[in-house]
């Protein structure tokens, strides 16, 4: 009932007594005031607002730690321990413990030492063990070390393998491989039975600091202890054999990582793709391909140039070759640089190009373009025009047609040998098969044009390139400069005004060119003001 309604009722003389009805079953029981621990009582035994009880009694200050140490809980921790502490609860060994065991954990040295002390004072819990986690608690802290093991000389406790199991994490931390070994091996020699971790702490390190090789040897010898070698540990050994392109340990640890189904990263393929490339394991790398489409990762460019640097390296041209249609078979699309493993196999010598050509003219028919412009580059390379117009004009004997790619390859072997005449007649004949020119096209035009005495076709071929709404590369640009300041051409500076309007800056390159060119016309000009004074 509003306020409004209130006063009009008593405005009205309606206003009544109201008192508790005794007739309806409803009444409401009249409150008596409560002590605050009925009240706090209440609380704790409501169904709706669950309080946590005090903790008066050590199995349920032991049940609270655990549940804290499960979350990671530092904060509640100790803030239980203290209450309790404070309520009379009088700790026990699994409680010392457990607090002990976290607060270890967190590098917390002062009050892990703290509390040591004071589980001695209680005459509960282990020694030993309480030694191992003030150890724990140093943190690879050389000067809290030496104090954790004065304590184990002032309480007479030895080292067991627990002990040496913090000490070898500690070097592992500071990356010290050479004494973490040095110290394993010196626990075989006391009898000491290192336990799992400490074994796997020095083959991860090993792996860690790019030592694969000793990390795989250990790990085999390690095959005696059972529960060492885990995925993990494979998998560091596999990551470090990888990284360093390490053949024999990656083969080896790759076999495990496929028999166990252990998942490795698109990345860490990459590097093993690059080590079987390097070191021509073709069945590896395809092995890695067959994973990267089992597991319904994108296959890239980069995986199908490592799969072909493969065979190439190994000396199985024949299936480098044909490794080219995986391309078109996962849709990827082709680079010059996805080649470049093959073309330095071929290259090396003119009887490696005639191998390779002759694999070439074996192959089924159609032949790959890519496979025939492979080749082709690899001639120019060995700056061999006379073969590379040779496998050019067999492409009909192949049944493939050039593509831009292959004139831009022979563009490139004439620029070598600044033979501009055939350079111009193999433009025509990219223009007479309909073939679009590329920016490289052009650009390798302007500079092989700038090889020749009249190099007026330069500029005529830049303006195509604008015609085009292309943007000449930069190298154009310089070599025009250069070129115009060796001739005193004025069209220099238009060259270097149309590089601004591009975008490009000047390369220390060509600036030390034009500075030089500069000191020598300086040079020039007082020579002759110098023979005209003597003449006059």
């Amino acid at each position: 009932m509003s306020l409004t309604t209130l006063r009009r009722v008593a405005q009205c003389g309606l206003t009544r007594n109201i008192v508790p009805s005794t007739s309806s079953g409803l009444a409401c029981p009249i409150r008596h005031a409560s002590t605050a621990e009925q009240i706090k009582k209440r609380l704790y035994d409501s169904s709706v607002l669950r309080l946590p009880m005090p903790t008066r009694d050590v199995e349920t200050l032991n049940r609270r730690l655990q549940f804290r140490l499960n979350d990671r809980n530092i904060v509640g921790i100790v803030r239980l321990w203290t209450t309790a502490i404070e309520n009379g609860v009088r700790p026990n060994a699994v409680s010392y413990d457990t607090m002990l065991k976290v607060i270890a954990s967190y590098g917390l040295f002062d009050l892990t030492v703290k509390i040591f002390e004071d589980m001695l004072k209680m005459k509960v819990g282990d020694k030993q063990q309480g030694l191992n986690y003030v150890l724990e608690s140093a943190a690879a802290d050389p000067s809290l070390e030496a104090k954790a093991f004065k304590m184990f000389e002032e309480h007479g406790c030895s080292w067991n393998e627990i002990t040496y199991q913090h000490i070898l994490e500690a070097l592992a931390r500071r990356e010290n491989v050479e004494m973490a070994v040095q110290v394993l091996s010196e626990m075989f020699e006391k009898g000491i039975t290192p336990n799992v971790q400490s074994i796997q702490t020095v083959i991860c390190l090993a792996a860690q600091m790019g030592m694969p090789q000793f990390a795989m040897e250990m790990a085999i010898k390690a095959e005696r202890f059972p529960g060492v070698n885990t995925d993990q540990v494979r998998m560091a050994v596999l990551m470090s054999g990888a990284e360093t392109m390490n053949a024999n340990v990656v083969q080896k640890a790759w076999d495990y990582i496929r028999r166990t189904r252990c998942p490795p990263t698109e990345p860490l393929c990459v590097e093993i793709l690059n080590t079987a490339a390097r070191h021509g394991l073709p069945e590896l790398a395809r092995s890695v391909l067959e994973y990267l489409q089992e597991s319904s990762q994108e296959i890239q460019e980069h995986h199908l140039a490592a799969v072909i640097g493969s065979y190439a390296v190994a000396g199985q041209i024949r299936d480098a070759y044909l490794a080219l249609d995986l391309f078109k078979d996962h849709r990827v699309k082709f680079l010059p640089e996805s080649v470049s493993g093959l073309v330095e196999v071929i290259d090396r010598s003119s009887e490696t190009l005639d191998n390779a050509w002759d694999v070439l003219t074996q192959l089924p028919r159609p032949v790959n373009i890519e496979a025939v412009n492979t080749t082709i580059e690899a001639a120019t390379n060995l700056s061999d025009m006379q073969r590379a117009i040779g496998i050019y004009k067999e492409l009909p004997d192949l049944e493939v047609s050039p593509d831009a790619q292959t004139f831009d390859i022979l563009l490139g072997g004439c620029l070598s040998i600044s033979h501009a005449e055939l350079g111009e007649r193999l433009y025509q004949d990219m223009l007479s098969n309909q073939i679009r020119p590329t920016l490289q096209t052009y650009s390798r035009l302007i500079l092989l044009a700038l090889t020749q005495e009249t190099y007026e076709s330069a500029f005529s071929r830049l303006e195509e390139i604008k015609g085009r709404n292309m943007i000449p590369p930069q190298r154009v640009y310089e070599a025009l400069v250069q070129r115009c300041v060796e001739e005193g051409d004025p069209r220099a500076e238009l060259a270097l005004e149309d590089m601004e309007i591009c975008g490009y800056r000047v390369s220390t390159g060509l600036r030390d060119y034009l500075l030089k060119s500069q000191k020598k016309q300086d040079t020039a000009n007082e020579a002759m003001a110098w023979v005209k004074s003597v003449s006059s």
